[in-house]
């Protein structure tokens, strides 16, 4: 048996979100305005007729701030990351490259990105991936730097002056066997 076609106006749907959107309603109140999901995926605009089951209210806010959060981390990365850096986007994943010379004279390439809750930093070279004990090296196995007690940092400026230093303690670390930044 073929599923039941209905028509949804794709149109209408699109200009209701946007416009509610630009107005910063993330559940409108107008009845006409509201659009729903019910349990199997349909999309349904406007006040449920009441025959209908269960239906999820669709929050018509902006999906994510993204642009927002983006737009800000750019200005920050442009003003206050080297002048080598550039914005790339690696397997879906926005992100700054950057390299650096420490304290020693030695370079680290670094990618900085957000990972939806805090900003991380992998280092890309040299190669240290996997290579380290991870309490020891402030390192995961992936290659992250761990720049704090959640893994990451609130801001973009944090992580990238806090990779700085783990650039600096890291080189220090090889050598020694003891990083010099962490009790």
């Amino acid at each position: 048996m073929q599923p039941e076609v209905r028509s949804l106006d794709l149109n209408r749907l699109r200009d209701l979100i946007l416009e509610h959107q630009r107005r910063g309603e993330e559940l409108p109140v107008r009845p006409a305005e509201k659009v729903f999901v019910d349990p199997e995926g349909r999309i349904l605009l406007g006040p449920p007729s009441g025959k209908e089951q269960v239906l999820s209210e669709v929050p018509q806010g902006i999906f994510a701030g993204w642009d927002k959060r983006l737009a800000r981390d750019r200005e920050a990365a442009a003003r206050k990351l080297p002048a080598n850096t550039r914005f790339l986007v690696v397997d879906g994943v926005p992100g700054w490259l950057y390299t650096i010379t420490d304290e020693f004279g030695r370079s680290y390439t670094m990618f900085l990105y957000f990972d939806g809750s805090l900003y991380q930093v992998k280092v890309v070279w040299p190669e240290v991936e996997g290579r380290y004990d991870p309490h020891r090296g402030h390192l995961f196995r992936d290659g992250r730097i761990c720049l704090g007690p959640n893994g990451g940092l609130p801001t973009l400026e944090q992580a990238y002056a806090k990779s700085v230093l783990w650039a600096n303690g890291f080189t220090v670390f090889e050598r020694t066997g003891i990083f010099p930044f962490s009790l």
